[in-house]
């Protein structure tokens, strides 16, 4: 009966029937509050959508550097819609939603993330909020290069660990040895030294080559602590 109507309203002002107004089956879908005026006919129809998930990306030590799993596929919410509909003279349809009412809360997306540097950057270049997810703190620090040759003794650190790129002196009461580290411009680390001339926001960054070593030199970074 209600397409009766409608195809009666478009017969009266002289318009073409066209089938993008057409409501789908279902009483959900069923056009209501038919008006026209000025030209323009207007409609509404309770709509049942679907609601995107998520994507959620959560680090994990277990998965090797910058690999990843999808741990959950995730699920789409669905919602109520009401949308009222518009066309003038045969022309485009435009809508506008009225209201909405969730139905189902869609299920994130879940995909481990192995924490490589890559990663890290991307989440820092996203900004300050996005490293807090991923971080304990961050600490600004002067930064130094160093080689197991330029620290002198035997190239063993106070840790046990041997001297080297992803080896870092820090002051243990600021950062405990053991904290694994991230550093922009430098990578992932680990706190696995100390050295007399690092106290307080001081912390040297192993090298493997003396080159490595000067081509950093000295300068302020930005230490986060990962989680």
């Amino acid at each position: 009966m209600i397409g009766r109507v409608i195809y009666a309203a478009f017969l009266v002002v002289g318009l073409s029937v066209t089938p993008v107004w057409a409501a789908p089956t279902g009483s959900q879908a069923a056009a209501t509050g038919i008006t026209y005026s000025n030209g323009v006919i207007r409609w509404e129809r309770l709509e049942r959508r679907h609601v995107q998930p998520k994507t959620i990306t959560r680090l994990s030590i277990l998965l090797a550097p910058d690999s990843s799993k999808l741990v959950a596929r995730g699920r789409p919410g669905l919602a109520e819609v009401r949308v009222q509909y518009a066309q003038r003279d045969g022309g485009p349809v435009r809508q506008r939603i009225l209201s909405t009412t969730l139905i189902r809360r869609p299920e994130p997306r879940v995909i481990a993330q192995g924490i490589g540097p890559t990663t890290l950057a991307a989440f820092e270049a996203r900004g300050v909020i996005e490293m807090a997810s991923v971080a304990r703190g961050a600490l600004r620090m002067m930064a130094t290069a160093y080689t197991a040759v330029s620290a002198g003794g035997d190239g063993m650190t106070a840790s046990g660990r041997r001297a080297g790129f992803g080896v870092v002196a820090v002051d243990p009461r600021i950062i405990p040895l053991g904290t694994r580290l991230y550093i922009p411009g430098y990578g992932i680390a680990i706190a696995g030294d100390t050295g007399g001339a690092i106290v307080g926001n001081r912390i040297d960054l192993g090298f493997d080559s003396m080159r490595g070593a000067m081509l950093f030199g000295r300068r302020d970074v930005t230490v986060y602590r990962l989680k």
